[in-house]
């Protein structure tokens, strides 16, 4: 896709992990919001975790800007500049008995802090910024995140990696469990974050969500990508790519030209 949006910035080719993720290739440009739609079991969230680190790729290659790279734990991820807003924030996301603000710099302690000499009130004062920016209800920073709502929980994790700031973020179901103002306040942040020319992939199970936040649309049936839909193109609706879903290669009749 030539997208004139922003340089490419991450391209995956033959990526493969068993029958979960089947020789999976996408690219994602600056500033763009790609949507990966598909059924329960269609292996969105296992891309997701395989260019994260969490499970290890069988075969294929990783670039990013031009550049190969391996992401063999979470670590090498961030390191890369892969950030990843978890499906189950609650063991992926947080240290749920961990304060508000320590979930908030637990990426970007090294960040904020080049010469480790780590400052509790630095500390604060960034958890208090994304606590204002992102309305996050609560008194204290310095409590535990498990006595928050499901939808301020989730904007901590969001918190969590805009202090660190990653090119490419990946939202593998970003408003599961949440309240309907806290989705729309989701969904600025990442219209915001492309805008600033991040490149985004979006992981959702409700079709709307997907259609209504993404530029492009790559459709999975069964561990492969049997489909790519642009925002403005006939196929872009939720008919074509539904069917897509639940059919695969044999789904919607849409025409190629």
């Amino acid at each position: 896709v030539d997208c004139t949006r922003g340089k490419k910035i991450l391209e995956v080719r033959h990526l493969s992990a068993g029958r979960q993720v089947r020789d999976v290739n996408l690219e994602l440009y600056e500033g763009e919001i790609v949507g990966i739609a598909g059924l329960m079991g269609a292996g969105r969230t296992e891309t997701a975790e395989l260019l994260y680190g969490i499970e290890k790729i069988k075969s294929g290659k990783v670039y990013v800007r031009g550049n190969q790279v391996f992401p063999k734990s979470p670590v090498q991820a961030v390191r890369i500049g892969i950030g990843l807003v978890s499906e189950d924030r609650k063991k992926q996301g947080l240290a749920l008995d961990e304060s508000i603000a320590l979930n908030m710099v637990a990426v970007s302690l090294k960040k904020i802090f080049p010469n480790f000499f780590i400052s509790k009130k630095k500390i604060t004062e960034v958890a208090l910024g994304y606590k204002k920016q992102l309305r996050i209800a609560t008194t204290r920073v310095n409590k535990a995140c498990k006595y928050l709502s499901g939808g301020n929980q989730q904007k901590v994790v969001l918190a969590k990696w805009l202090s660190f700031d990653p090119e490419i973020l990946i939202f593998d179901e970003p408003t599961r469990g949440i309240d309907v103002a806290a989705k729309l306040e989701i969904y600025h942040l990442m219209d915001r974050l492309a805008a600033e020319g991040k490149a985004i992939i979006m992981i959702s199970s409700e079709l709307p969500e997907v259609i209504g936040m993404s530029d492009r649309i790559y459709i999975m049936h069964e561990g492969e990508i049997v489909d790519e839909v642009i925002r403005g193109t006939d196929g872009f609706n939720s008919e074509v790519i539904g069917a897509r879903m639940m059919l695969g290669a044999g789904g919607a009749e849409h025409a190629e030209e």
